[in-house]
Parts: structure tokens; C-alpha cells; sequence
């Protein structure tokens, strides 16, 4: 929930400063160097998860790309009106909840809008499993866009980053319970018991 909040709280105070018509240049120029901070940190977010890594946390890079959208909701309700491409810009995040609503009043845009919808705006439920100090098994779930959680293993990179290797086993059922047990120093034997099945399973951990 944490995107639909702060992307509705941003889109509000934007609604609210545009009607009132504020004038506040400062906190304008302020927020114009937080966008581009996000602006930069969610390029990077990309080329890493192009890359299969991404910095450390589950919901980093989502954050990142939920306060780069934000701040560009708030710049829309703070910037006066214009012609020029700086406007247009700013114009594509402060419209795009009404793209959504649009898409979804159009029934042939219906489904395709809500899938972009719950992808771009619902948050993954993470867990995370500790094999040791380097390395830690995830799993992912999707809300409706997927029936069983993706696991992947992760790794401790770089002080803050991490490298995510994904579908390492697939059980293809929810969770009931797991158990992992070190077998040296380059491998994990997991014990996994889903809705569906059992799964024991040795992992090899590349180091």
C-alpha cells in the first residue's frame, strides 16, 4: 500500500496547490532537485535490474520510482502554467490517474488497463529467509499477477547492493514450511513443504 499512499498524498497536495493557485518558488526549486535525485537513482534502479541486482532492501527501488513519480506531481501543482516541454512533462505525471480512469470506463481498455495498473501500483509481499551472513533466500508474491511465490536467492554485494537470482527452485504452491541447513561453504540443502507437495532440494551458492 505503501505506493498508492504516498503517489495519492502527492496527487492531492498537487490537486490542492493548482486549485489555490500557491506560489512558492523555493519549495518549488527544492523539489525540482529531489525529482532529479530520484530521477537519477531510479535510471540506476533500472540499469540494475536489468542486470539481475538492485540495492539492498525488497522495496528499494520501488520507493525510488514511487518518490521520483510523486515529486513529479507535486512540481505539476506548484509549476504555472505553459506551452513549453517542461510542462508537458510534468503534465504526464499528474494525468496519468486519469489515463487509468479512462482505461477503465473504455471496456476494450478495461483488462489491459488493470493489469498496468496493479503492476505499476501494487506492492510485492516479500520474505526473506537467512542462509548466512552473504546470502539469503526470497520469495516473492505478486498480489493476482501470480498464483505462487518466485524464489530467488540473493546475495550481498558491494556495501549496498545485491545480486538476485531468480526462480531457483519452483515448488509452484504457496508456502507452508521451510528449513535450510548449510552442506559446506558453497551449498544449501532446503526442505520445503507447500500446499501441494514436499521439496528437498540442494542449492549451490556461487561464490
Amino acid at each position: 500500500m505503501i505506493t498508492i499512499t504516498l503517489l495519492s498524498l502527492c496527487f492531492l497536495t498537487a490537486l490542492s496547490c493548482r486549485i489555490k493557485k500557491v506560489k512558492a518558488p523555493v519549495i518549488r526549486t527544492l523539489t525540482w532537485y529531489f525529482h532529479l535525485l530520484f530521477l537519477f537513482l531510479s535510471v540506476i534502479c533500472l540499469f540494475l535490474m536489468l542486470n539481475n541486482y538492485g540495492f539492498k532492501g525488497t522495496q528499494t527501488e520501488r520507493v525510488f520510482f514511487t518518490l521520483y513519480a510523486g515529486t513529479g506531481m507535486l512540481l505539476f501543482g506548484l509549476t504555472p502554467p505553459g506551452n513549453d516541454a517542461r510542462y508537458a512533462y510534468l503534465l504526464c505525471f499528474f494525468g496519468f490517474p486519469f489515463v487509468l480512469l479512462l482505461g477503465l470506463l473504455l471496456p476494450p481498455l478495461r483488462t489491459l488497463t488493470l493489469i498496468a495498473g496493479i503492476t505499476l501500483l501494487s506492492d510485492s509481499d516479500f520474505q526473506r529467509f537467512n542462509i548466512d551472513h552473504d546470502f539469503t533466500l526470497q520469495t516473492k508474491t505478486t498480489g493476482i499477477l501470480s498464483a505462487y511465490p518466485q524464489y530467488s536467492l540473493v546475495e550481498d554485494k558491494y556495501l549496498l547492493f545485491e545480486k538476485i537470482t531468480p526462480d531457483v527452485i519452483s515448488p509452484r504452491a504457496p508456502l507452508r514450511a521451510l528449513k535450510m541447513s548449510k552442506q559446506g561453504t558453497d551449498s544449501v540443502r532446503i526442505q520445503l513443504r507447500s500446499t501441494r507437495n514436499r521439496m528437498d532440494t540442494t542449492l549451490l551458492m556461487k561464490r
